[in-house]
């Protein structure tokens, strides 16, 4: 997500969003990631999570958003790919130079992501590859 959206939008699609997937599928996101189990707990009977009655960005309000931020261990929001449009991108080609063979940026519509898009074929060339 980048800076170029509000504050409000912002939040919802990351916290919202991250919280949400740990509701579907916490236990697959924890175990790919190699992050703490016991984090996702905490997570979990947080009671917050427990009020929303539904699926974080889909019923959350920015207040809930912000208690269910301190529940949410820093790092799992910090792999994000959040900034400028140039950080977005340099964030998504460093994705690929760990390996993977396909990074799928969720939350955000064409719209939101067309600087990002914009930017990327200038990170290459700041990496020393050829376009």
């Amino acid at each position: 997500m980048t800076d170029e959206l509000d504050e409000r939008t912002f939040v919802k699609k990351t916290v919202g969003r991250l919280a949400t997937y740990l509701q579907v599928y916490g236990d697959l996101l924890v175990s790919t990631n190699q992050w703490d189990p016991a984090l996702l707990e905490r997570f979990r009977t947080s009671d917050v999570v427990n009020e929303l009655g539904g699926w974080a960005d889909a019923v959350g309000t920015p207040e809930q958003y912000e208690r269910i931020r301190k529940v949410l261990p820093a790092e799992w929001l910090d792999c994000a790919a959040t900034g400028t449009p140039a950080e977005c991108a340099d964030r998504v080609r460093r994705q690929f130079d760990l390996g993977v063979d396909g990074v799928i940026m969720h939350g955000a519509t064409p719209t939101e992501l067309r600087s990002v898009v914009e930017a990327y074929p200038d990170t290459a060339s700041k990496a020393g590859e050829t376009s």
